[in-house]
């Protein structure tokens, strides 16, 4: 098995530092949202940042079972993108990521490695920032009610969206039949995990709505 250390990589990148966007959850959250992007540039400039600023490059590494011990990879440059392109349907889901970047690096690294030590110190920094900004926040929806809201707005998705819905939910083997163009999935089996790719992809919906809205020629008065 090949070592477990990521750090063999070239010499670090620039951090990536958060521009100011709009918040997705809405304009009264703009405290906590500047408070995290504050925090999200903490860990990126911190001297270990870097490893953890970008996905894992596996190949590269030569770490042949990256993949095969991490199924959901995820990374802070990642959710710096996410959160400027307010691809976050709230701010609780920021935190999720987050956790997941310093999660799998210590599920994959063995305790007194390198990464595995960083991703503690890293982790223990957020939680530490998180905790006070977690307060202004409101309480997250439980997942039973997220399941519900996706069971509403999924039927309203384009075609395109359907059909990337229906592949999330047979990899979980969530999908019960096809009727006469209709779908069925029983959304109990959907895990956090799951329900936050079918948010995203609801969220992805209103920002085609919406670049759609835009690009559509506006009628004048002669």
């Amino acid at each position: 098995m090949p070592p477990r250390r990521l750090r063999e990589s070239p010499s670090p990148p620039s951090p990536i530092l958060l521009k100011k966007s709009k918040c997705h959850a809405g304009a009264h959250l703009a405290r906590p949202l500047e408070r995290i992007r504050m925090l999200l540039n903490k860990l990126l400039q911190h001297e270990d940042g870097w490893v953890f600023a970008k996905p894992v490059d596996s190949l590269s590494l030569g770490l042949r079972d990256y993949y095969s011990d991490i199924y959901d990879p995820m990374d802070l440059g990642t959710v710096s993108r996410r959160l400027d392109g307010n691809r976050y349907m709230d701010l609780h889901s920021f935190a999720r990521d987050v956790r997941l970047t310093f999660h799998n690096a210590m599920v994959y690294n063995d305790k007194g490695d390198d990464v595995y030590e960083s991703a503690a110190e890293l982790s223990e920094i957020f939680e530490s920032g998180w905790a006070s900004i977690e307060q202004e926040l409101p309480s997250p929806p439980s997942i039973t009610d997220r399941r519900m809201k996706l069971k509403d707005e999924l039927p309203r998705l384009s075609k395109g969206l359907q059909r990337r819905a229906v592949v999330i939910m047979k990899d979980i083997n969530a999908w019960l039949q096809e009727a006469n163009g209709k779908v069925q999935v029983d959304f109990d089996k959907a895990d956090e995990a799951t329900v936050d790719k079918l948010e995203w992809l609801v969220l992805l919906g209103a920002m085609q709505q919406e670049e759609e809205m835009l690009d559509s020629p506006r009628s004048c008065d002669a």
